[in-house]
């Protein structure tokens, strides 16, 4: 794999993990990332619009126009990534960083590989089958300490059924991943990333007029405003890193090396969290991390 993509690859995976970390460090888990999506387009938007005065300073040589025309992917992805930042808050509210944030992750390739099997006939080899399979065993073995291990009694809420809410946002990351893609494409990807988080926190409005749900996303605000913000800058270059990574490499190397954050998530939740029995949660996420290079490669 090309050098410099592998490091960009591995910076984007740190930051990842980092602005997650944060999300599940926080009181309110769903009201952090709620936050992070309504910081999100400001972001967005602030990278547009340099792009276009970059391009009109330079008569058009240099950075991109505004280009909108893939908006109605610009919507299904915001809407599918809303759903996305909701459940991976509410796993994160009933369970841990270093189960929620694998599983979440690692089921995701399993799910796209069966959608392209059902819908497109592209049945993954014996290599990528063993690699499903591994993934799976991975997947296991973290629900499996999280609910019998010797920290189960300690855990904080409901750890079954964070599992679920993570199987639920492996699904919405599948499905934003294909679209995310197409959108990318027919427009620039600096305009389709603001379009896309425009919607997120459109599609979120809602829920946050609530009184209930309203006054705890003030409060998380009010506490972690710096932390939402922060988070909301590295996941923006994050997707800039791996973007910029595609552009030199194979998009499955790229999509499969990202995962890395998978093994930086589960250190985060054992050793500042004190979730589980590290030795276990690793060598789960190096299941799923290998099952995942293997889905990559074998296809």
């Amino acid at each position: 794999m090309d050098p410099i993509a592998l490091v960009l690859v591995f910076a984007s995976a740190g930051m990842h993990a980092a602005w997650n970390y944060w999300a599940k460090r926080a009181k309110d888990s769903l009201s952090f990332l709620w936050g992070l999506a309504a910081v999100a387009p400001l972001v967005a938007g602030t990278v547009v619009l340099a792009d276009y005065l970059i391009y009109v300073s330079s008569s058009g040589q240099f950075g991109h126009a505004p280009d909108f025309s893939a908006w109605k992917l610009a919507l299904l992805g915001g809407v599918i990534q809303a759903a996305y930042f909701s459940f991976m808050g509410a796993g994160y509210n009933r369970g841990d960083l270093s189960v929620v944030y694998p599983v979440s992750r690692g089921v995701a390739p399993v799910i796209i590989a069966g959608l392209a099997w059902v819908f497109l006939h592209e049945q993954p080899s014996v290599v990528g089958s063993a690699g499903i399979i591994v993934i799976l065993i991975g997947t296991l073995i973290l629900a499996y300490d999280l609910l019998f291990g010797e920290t189960a009694a300690a855990a904080t809420s409901r750890p079954a059924s964070s599992v679920g809410f993570a199987l639920f946002a492996a699904v919405t990351i599948a499905l934003y991943h294909v679209v995310d893609k197409a959108g990318a494409q027919g427009s620039s990807v600096t305009s389709y990333l603001f379009l896309m988080e425009t919607v997120i926190i459109l599609s979120i409005t809602p829920v946050l007029l609530v009184r209930k749900r309203a006054a705890a996303f003030r409060t998380e605000f009010r506490q972690n405003g710096r932390l939402i913000v922060g988070a909301a800058v590295l996941m923006y270059i994050a997707y800039c890193l791996v973007v910029t990574a595609m552009m030199r490499e194979s998009v499955a190397y790229v999509a499969a090396a990202r995962n890395i954050s998978i093994l930086v998530g589960i250190v985060l939740g054992a050793t500042r969290l004190r979730e589980g029995t590290l030795g276990v949660r690793l060598l789960a996420g190096l299941l799923v991390l290998g099952g995942i290079f293997a889905l990559a490669v074998g296809g």
